[in-house]
């Protein structure tokens, strides 16, 4: 934790810009979603191409979601619908490597600091008595795609998001403990405040001897976040933040009783607290979307995790729950100029249905969704050909919306980062704000 909390000093030293409370939570569907059983079916495709689901009508006139997404359709005019999102890859870690950094490349180690991290380094945290980046997902993952997401590239750990890895969804739809993501945010059972306060005399004496020992000057001022990491600890306002328990049993129950609903819950209270930028995982394993076998219920051994993957008949109505409720409480609750929200993943599906009933990977075209930020919603941008294949109009490009998201967040565009080699690197090689959202 001391590490994650190079806060303002170093955002300052990066040129932090005026003060702001404006946060991004970021729900990333790992793997690539089918814009085909999401937001952008073709009833009319011949059957190869339009899969196993009808479609359901949305508050947009003409405009059709998948079957599995009720609640999403009728609340989709406080959403803006991109159905013309292009790159030019299909493999998962460039992909993902690009439509988080901005920059497609090498994602072991990544070349490019994650968005999250970016923003850790240009914003700091809204309150510094919280993570500035943070980071829900179920479990660790082997997959270097969640590394190119969430990693930190050049801009070193002190970037990191704030992870919590166990699952902290476990409540009373369950009849299990609730609030457990705060268990890394408590004192062991022995400790006291006294002690900690003998500890950080100790880790002071510590931190000087090994600074005199360390060249490279890296430890310099950690004492300094050791003291506000240990503040998150003792003075419980972070504590207070992670508390699922705290929220009214109808506005969990609006969430919806699984790990997804609950993480997007937990994810609303943290920027409303003070955390900058929210990455939503939607694990279990990284690559939960990538149904190359059956789209309705997809069973493959999933590399990377301990059990099957499961297709649209298991995602498909905890997405649409969790999306719907952050959409209706952003907006209900007066936050939808503070927090934007984007919900996208690495790439799209194929067209044509393979041999085994499944979509493979395809970089040309995605639907994705992106709400608050003071956006103008209620609209659908750019649009497809009549099989799903590639963008018709208005193609728009990963850079776009990153462009998008930080000018929402008041990070200049024409910023630059330092590599390991003292280079500057341009914040994004190319992209500008989505003008029909400003």
């Amino acid at each position: 934790m001391p590490e994650l909390l190079r806060l303002q000093a170093a955002s300052a030293a990066a040129g932090k810009p005026a003060s702001s409370d404006t946060a991004v939570i970021q729900i990333w569907l790992g793997g690539g979603h089918s814009q085909f059983e999401t937001y952008d079916p073709k009833p009319e495709a011949p059957a190869e191409y339009r899969g196993p689901y009808g479609v359901i009508p949305t508050r947009h006139a003409g405009i059709s979601f998948c079957e599995k997404l009720p609640r999403t359709a009728q609340v989709i005019d406080q959403a803006a619908l991109i159905r013309s999102i292009t790159h030019t890859t299909n493999g998962h870690y460039v992909a993902a490597h690009w439509l988080s950094t901005g920059y497609p490349g090498n994602i072991s180690p990544p070349t490019h600091p994650s968005s999250g991290s970016i923003v850790s380094h240009f914003r700091g945290a809204n309150d510094a008595g919280l993570p500035p980046y943070v980071l829900l997902s179920h479990e660790q993952t082997r997959n270097p795609v969640i590394g190119a997401v969430m990693g930190t590239g050049y801009l070193g750990v002190q970037h990191a998001p704030f992870t919590v890895l166990q699952n902290p969804y476990r409540d009373q739809f369950q009849n299990e403990k609730v609030g457990e993501a705060t268990s890394n945010l408590t004192l062991a059972n022995d400790l006291t405040i006294d002690r900690v306060g003998d500890r950080r005399s100790l880790l002071k004496r510590l931190d000087r001897f090994a600074r005199n020992a360390d060249a490279s000057r890296q430890m310099e001022g950690i004492d300094k976040f050791t003291v506000a990491a240990l503040d998150m600890v003792t003075s419980g306002r972070a504590r207070a933040a992670f508390d699922l328990s705290r929220e009214p049993e109808h506005v969990r129950k609006l969430y919806g009783p699984h790990r997804w609903g609950q993480m997007a819950l937990l994810a609303r209270r943290l920027v409303e607290s003070g955390v900058t930028f929210v990455t939503i995982n939607t694990a279990p394993d990284s690559l939960c979307w990538d149904w190359h076998r059956n789209i309705v219920d997809d069973k493959r051994p999933a590399d990377g995790s301990d059990g099957p993957s499961r297709g649209m008949e298991h995602h498909g109505p905890p997405l649409d729950q969790m999306v719907s409720a952050l959409l209706t409480d952003i907006y209900q609750r007066g936050i939808d100029k503070k927090v934007m929200l984007v919900v996208w993943g690495e790439f799209g599906r194929t067209p044509r249905v393979n041999k085994t009933g499944g979509r493979d990977h395809w970089g040309a075209l995605m639907s994705i969704l992106m709400a608050g930020g003071g956006l103008k919603v209620g609209q659908v941008i750019g649009a497809s050909n009549s099989k799903g294949e590639m963008p018709s109009e208005r193609p728009i490009h990963p850079t776009d919306v990153l462009a998008t998201m930080y000018r929402h967040l008041g990070i200049d565009l024409s910023s630059e980062t330092i590599n390991n080699a003292g280079r500057p690197i341009p914040l994004l090689p190319s992209g500008r704000p989505i003008a029909e959202l400003i």
